[in-house]
């Protein structure tokens, strides 16, 4: 449920995104943002001055030239969307390869709880017993669902 949502909040500020790029909007910087160029402790004022000739540049304001955000168009866009799709496709497979190898470490340890119990409980007749030869139907196997939607409807 949690990759399934942050994937939903990734797609939407890729929307948001494509939004401001049409309406030709720079990134309006957040309350942090603000704070951190207010400290005391930046950088020298002429190492701001460069920083701050990047920011204007990037907005397309200077000599006439045209912004990045003027190229845009609707292939840029699915690309967007194409890279958010194969980044959460990447993390659903981790999510599940490490959900089936946790499961399979729990079913070892407690097949191996289970030997020892029979052990225990008699010694001589389970002396040998090997934890594959304890049954399936005693100690099942967590089911690992593989088979969710990352974009349910």
């Amino acid at each position: 449920e949690k990759l399934i949502v942050s994937n939903e909040q990734e797609v939407l500020r890729v929307h948001y995104r494509a939004a401001r790029t049409l309406a030709n909007q720079t990134l309006p910087f957040s309350a942090c943002t603000v704070l951190l160029d207010a400290e005391v402790y930046n950088m020298p004022q002429d190492a701001q001055s460069s920083g701050m000739m990047s920011r204007t540049v990037e907005s397309g304001d200077q000599d006439g030239k045209t912004s990045v955000r003027d190229r845009f168009n609707a292939r840029q866009f699915m690309s967007w969307l194409q890279d958010v799709d194969d980044k959460f496709d990447k993390l659903k497979t981790c999510l599940l390869m490490r959900q089936q190898h946790e499961a399979a470490a729990l079913n070892a340890v407690q097949r191996l709880h289970w030997q020892l119990k029979l052990q225990e409980l008699d010694p001589v007749m389970y002396k040998s017993t090997s934890i594959f030869e304890i049954s399936e139907f005693y100690i099942p196997l967590v089911e690992v669902n593989d088979d969710f939607d990352l974009t349910p409807i």
